[in-house]
Protein backbone atom coordinates (compact mmCIF):
# COMPACT_ATOMS: atom_id res chain seq x y z
CA UNK A 1 0.00 0.00 0.00
CA UNK A 2 1.55 3.20 -1.01
CA UNK A 3 2.26 5.92 1.49
CA UNK A 4 0.13 8.97 1.69
CA UNK A 5 2.88 11.15 1.33
CA UNK A 6 3.90 9.42 -1.77
CA UNK A 7 0.46 10.04 -3.41
CA UNK A 8 0.48 13.79 -2.53
CA UNK A 9 3.73 13.93 -3.95
CA UNK A 10 2.71 12.08 -6.81
CA UNK A 11 0.07 14.61 -7.60
CA UNK A 12 1.76 17.95 -7.32
CA UNK A 13 5.06 16.69 -9.50
CA UNK A 14 3.08 15.09 -11.96
CA UNK A 15 1.89 18.62 -14.00
CA UNK A 16 4.80 19.65 -13.38
CA UNK A 17 7.41 16.86 -14.55
CA UNK A 18 4.72 16.45 -17.90
CA UNK A 19 5.01 20.10 -18.48
CA UNK A 20 9.06 20.05 -18.49
CA UNK A 21 9.05 17.03 -20.41
CA UNK A 22 6.84 19.38 -22.88
CA UNK A 23 9.31 22.69 -23.14
CA UNK A 24 11.98 19.85 -23.29
CA UNK A 25 10.43 18.48 -26.06
CA UNK A 26 9.43 21.48 -27.85
CA UNK A 27 12.72 23.28 -27.44
CA UNK A 28 14.34 20.80 -29.40
CA UNK A 29 16.69 20.16 -31.88
CA UNK A 30 19.47 22.67 -31.74
CA UNK A 31 19.10 23.04 -27.86
CA UNK A 32 19.38 20.57 -25.26
CA UNK A 33 16.70 18.97 -24.92
CA UNK A 34 14.66 16.76 -27.52
CA UNK A 35 12.77 13.87 -27.93
CA UNK A 36 14.95 10.86 -26.03
CA UNK A 37 15.46 13.59 -22.48
CA UNK A 38 11.43 14.78 -22.53
CA UNK A 39 10.34 11.01 -23.17
CA UNK A 40 12.67 9.93 -20.07
CA UNK A 41 11.05 13.09 -18.20
CA UNK A 42 7.53 11.63 -18.64
CA UNK A 43 8.04 8.37 -18.38
CA UNK A 44 9.48 9.34 -14.56
CA UNK A 45 6.09 10.54 -14.32
CA UNK A 46 4.61 7.37 -15.16
CA UNK A 47 6.98 5.69 -12.97
CA UNK A 48 6.03 8.30 -9.71
CA UNK A 49 2.66 7.02 -10.34
CA UNK A 50 3.04 3.32 -10.73
CA UNK A 51 4.78 3.62 -7.22
CA UNK A 52 2.15 6.07 -5.60
CA UNK A 53 -1.04 4.17 -6.97
CA UNK A 54 0.07 0.76 -7.68
CA UNK A 55 1.00 -1.22 -11.22
CA UNK A 56 -2.50 -2.23 -12.02
CA UNK A 57 -4.23 1.44 -12.13
CA UNK A 58 -1.72 2.33 -14.78
CA UNK A 59 -1.16 -0.74 -16.67
CA UNK A 60 -5.65 -0.62 -17.10
CA UNK A 61 -5.45 3.44 -17.99
CA UNK A 62 -2.12 2.61 -20.67
CA UNK A 63 -0.65 -0.44 -20.65
CA UNK A 64 -2.84 -1.63 -24.05
CA UNK A 65 -1.94 1.38 -25.62
CA UNK A 66 2.28 0.80 -25.10
CA UNK A 67 2.75 -1.47 -27.93
CA UNK A 68 1.13 0.46 -30.45
CA UNK A 69 2.98 3.78 -29.18
CA UNK A 70 6.10 1.93 -29.90
CA UNK A 71 4.91 1.39 -33.42
CA UNK A 72 3.53 5.18 -33.90
CA UNK A 73 6.76 6.54 -32.58
CA UNK A 74 8.99 4.55 -34.78
CA UNK A 75 6.60 5.23 -37.77
CA UNK A 76 6.79 9.04 -37.31
CA UNK A 77 10.98 9.16 -37.21
CA UNK A 78 10.60 7.10 -40.10
CA UNK A 79 8.60 9.57 -42.31
CA UNK A 80 10.82 12.31 -41.26
CA UNK A 81 13.58 10.59 -42.72
CA UNK A 82 11.63 9.36 -45.83
CA UNK A 83 10.24 13.11 -45.96
CA UNK A 84 14.32 14.43 -46.02
CA UNK A 85 15.34 11.84 -48.43
CA UNK A 86 12.89 12.71 -50.66
CA UNK A 87 13.72 16.58 -50.57
CA UNK A 88 17.58 16.16 -51.51
CA UNK A 89 19.36 14.10 -48.57
CA UNK A 90 19.10 11.59 -46.01
CA UNK A 91 17.47 12.96 -42.64
CA UNK A 92 17.59 16.60 -44.10
CA UNK A 93 15.34 18.87 -42.59
CA UNK A 94 12.84 20.03 -44.12
CA UNK A 95 10.21 23.14 -42.70
CA UNK A 96 7.36 24.74 -43.52
CA UNK A 97 5.99 28.46 -42.31
CA UNK A 98 2.62 28.19 -40.86
CA UNK A 99 0.94 31.52 -40.90
CA UNK A 100 -2.12 31.39 -37.79
CA UNK A 101 -2.70 35.27 -38.10
CA UNK A 102 0.11 37.08 -36.57
CA UNK A 103 2.01 34.12 -35.60
CA UNK A 104 4.36 32.48 -37.28
CA UNK A 105 4.95 28.92 -36.51
CA UNK A 106 7.85 27.03 -38.15
CA UNK A 107 7.37 23.36 -38.34
CA UNK A 108 9.88 20.90 -39.69
CA UNK A 109 10.99 16.98 -39.97
CA UNK A 110 13.08 17.72 -37.45
CA UNK A 111 10.37 18.06 -34.85
CA UNK A 112 9.08 15.42 -36.39
CA UNK A 113 11.50 13.25 -35.71
CA UNK A 114 11.65 14.10 -31.73
CA UNK A 115 8.07 13.70 -31.45
CA UNK A 116 8.40 10.44 -33.15
CA UNK A 117 11.26 9.36 -30.92
CA UNK A 118 9.16 11.23 -27.94
CA UNK A 119 6.80 8.47 -28.32
CA UNK A 120 8.69 5.44 -28.72
CA UNK A 121 11.15 6.57 -25.73
CA UNK A 122 7.76 6.54 -23.67
CA UNK A 123 6.36 3.48 -24.66
CA UNK A 124 9.17 1.32 -24.05
CA UNK A 125 10.29 2.89 -20.87
CA UNK A 126 7.20 2.84 -19.28
CA UNK A 127 6.35 -1.19 -20.84
CA UNK A 128 9.22 -2.20 -19.04
CA UNK A 129 8.81 -0.21 -15.77
CA UNK A 130 4.97 -2.00 -15.68
CA UNK A 131 6.95 -5.26 -16.51
CA UNK A 132 9.13 -4.72 -13.43
CA UNK A 133 6.79 -3.59 -11.36
CA UNK A 134 4.69 -6.98 -11.87
CA UNK A 135 7.78 -9.44 -11.10
CA UNK A 136 8.03 -7.10 -8.19
CA UNK A 137 4.97 -7.98 -6.74
CA UNK A 138 4.90 -11.51 -7.78
CA UNK A 139 8.39 -12.39 -5.41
Amino acid sequence: MPELYLRLLARIMTPVLIALSIFLLLRGHNLPGGGFIAGLMAAVSLELQILSTGDFHIRRRIGRFMQPAIGIGIAAAIVAAIIGYLNGGFFKGVWWNLALGPLHIDLGTPQLFDIGVYITVIAVTSSFLLGLSQSAERT
